[in-house]
């Protein structure tokens, strides 16, 4: 949480210019600094307290994550955590975002008396520099170079511990530091899991591990040979969802529209031993999705893909929308996992936000990386967890920021919560702002395991954790970590069990961040 403190130093760049003319009619020297800011480093702590030295006020304009353009990952930091770190700091008197890839507008706008750059600058020939420096010098002001004795750069920081433990669980640490996080609190909002009713609708899939012997080449042509000696079988896609929320103490009810055939009973089997309730649609012809993995050596060597991907019929459509309804009244929420396999046609997600706001529920919404599915067609979402290239796919844009097109997806669906997850990266939140006219709130969460042994499984279960949290009028920070713990289990072994809830317990109790506590 920001303090009035740092909420007093946060301004836009068009409060700013004119807080700035305040100040130069009282006849106060403003010093300005202007860059990314990534990393806080010693060297940018010196670099400031140098440039604070030569005025009265000290003006800091950091970078925008859409504009920061220092290779893959960076910003490590999203610019609302960028911009807290240095309102933090006693030295700086005011912090802006600015929106453009160079100094330029934002020297225009604040007209520094001082513009200081770091000493470096005095062996670059960096054409931007040059302009600024024009700018500058155009109205009377004066660029200094200086910044300090040691010279760091968080580039250089951040490739060299792109892959630190230390680094991330530092950043693990403050996540749960922030947001008040500790082990009983968690425990506690698990603890109301029992008390909820959870609908979640989407495609049956089993997901088929077939365990082998030996991976040679095939004599009569040069095709991988296998000897399958053993088997397992996992509910996948909702009914994972389903049983997962079972797990965790909730009372589930999985519905889809599948073919009455043999993997269809063993997921009906399976979830019946977790009490979750299924209701299928037959439709024949449509059959139950299964995914099998061929394993060697802990390893999967290939895979194969089995069922029909196919729209429902309209009559199918018309009764599972009055199903929907109608099991909605005696439930809390409702989950939809699109797979793009067909289940999701117009009509049916156009009617979900219908449903969901005459019986006055929240939904929460996720697709499949598949080119298939598109997030945007579930609108007015309670919250939506897409990948990054999910979100990208929807949002046709492979090369803006993160921030650039969640901004942009909340304008186009009206949804109330996103959360952006990043596979090895973690998982990225953004808010509603507080305020009409501020920018979206952030919350970054890096992954909480390290050695990814089997990531299938792992997005559903990180989306039921959150939309339960949710559903306990828990904060998205608490739902973040919850999901992130139970997507850490489910990817630290072989299989699609998900996350027991004695495991996640345990983890609760094992991590750094929380010890002490």
């Amino acid at each position: 949480m920001r303090t009035p403190e740092v909420d007093r130093k946060i301004l836009a760049v068009s409060d700013l210019a004119r807080e700035r003319e305040r100040l130069r009619q009282e006849g106060k020297t403003v010093v300005q600094c202007h860059g990314c800011f990534d990393i806080v480093h010693p060297g940018h702590i010196r670099y400031l307290r140098f440039a604070r030295s030569l005025g009265d006020i000290l003006v800091v304009t950091v970078s925008s994550d859409d504009v920061v353009m220092k290779g893959y990952e960076r910003p490590y930091i999203p610019e609302d955590l960028r911009l807290d770190n240095l309102a933090e700091l006693g030295c700086v008197d005011y912090v802006a975002l600015s929106e453009d890839e160079w100094a330029g507008p934002v020297l225009e706008a604040i007209r520094p008396d001082i513009y200081v750059k770091g000493r470096e600058y005095e062996s670059k020939s960096d054409p931007r520099f040059a302009k600024e420096k024009k700018i500058v010098e155009s109205y009377g002001g004066r660029v200094v170079l200086g910044s300090g004795d040691v010279i760091f750069s968080s580039t250089e920081i951040g490739r060299r511990k792109r892959n630190s433990l230390d680094m991330e669980q530092q950043k693990i640490q403050s996540f749960c530091r922030i947001n008040e996080i500790t082990p009983a609190r968690l425990k506690n909002a698990i603890s109301r899991f029992s008390d909820l009713r959870i609908l979640v609708l989407g495609d049956a899939i089993l997901d088929h591990y077939a365990h082998c012997e030996g991976a040679r080449v095939a004599s009569e042509s040069p095709i991988v040979s296998v000897k399958p000696v053993s088997e397992e079988w996992f509910v996948g896609g909702a009914g994972l969802i389903a049983r997962q929320a079972a797990a965790l103490g909730a009372k589930a009810t999985f519905v889809t529209c599948s073919a009455e055939d043999r993997d269809l009973d063993r997921i009906r089997s399976t979830l019946a031993t977790f009490d979750v309730e299924l209701h299928n649609l037959a439709v024949p012809g449509r059959g139950t999705y299964n995914k099998t993995r061929f394993i060697v050596g802990g390893k999967k060597v290939f895979k194969v893909d089995r069922g029909n991907p196919a729209p429902i019929p309209i009559e199918t459509t018309t009764e599972l929308i009055g199903l929907l309804g109608e099991l909605l009244e005696t439930h809390d929420g409702l989950i939809v996992t699109d797979f793009g396999y067909g289940l999701f046609g117009p009509t049916l997600s156009q009617a979900i936000p219908e449903i969901a706001g005459k019986a006055g529920k929240p939904y929460f919404a996720d697709v499949s990386t598949n080119g298939q599915a598109n997030i945007l067609k579930f609108r007015r979402p309670q919250l939506a967890t897409p990948t990054e290239d999910e979100l990208r796919f929807a949002m046709a844009d492979a090369e803006s920021g993160i921030s650039n097109l969640a901004s942009r997806y909340y304008a186009a669906s009206q949804a109330r919560g996103l959360i952006v997850t990043m596979g090895p990266r973690g998982s990225l939140a953004f808010e509603p702002p507080a305020k009409p006219g501020q920018r979206l709130r952030t919350h970054y969460l890096p992954a909480l395991e390290i050695n990814e042994v089997d990531a299938v499984g792992a997005g559903d279960v990180f989306l039921t954790g959150v939309s339960l949290s949710q559903l306990a009028g828990e904060p998205v920070p608490i739902g973040m970590y919850i999901g992130s713990s139970m997507a850490a289990i489910s990817a630290s072994v072989l299989g699609n069990e998900g996350a027991p809830l004695p495991e996640v317990y345990d983890f609760f109790e094992r991590r750094l961040e929380l010890a002490g506590e």
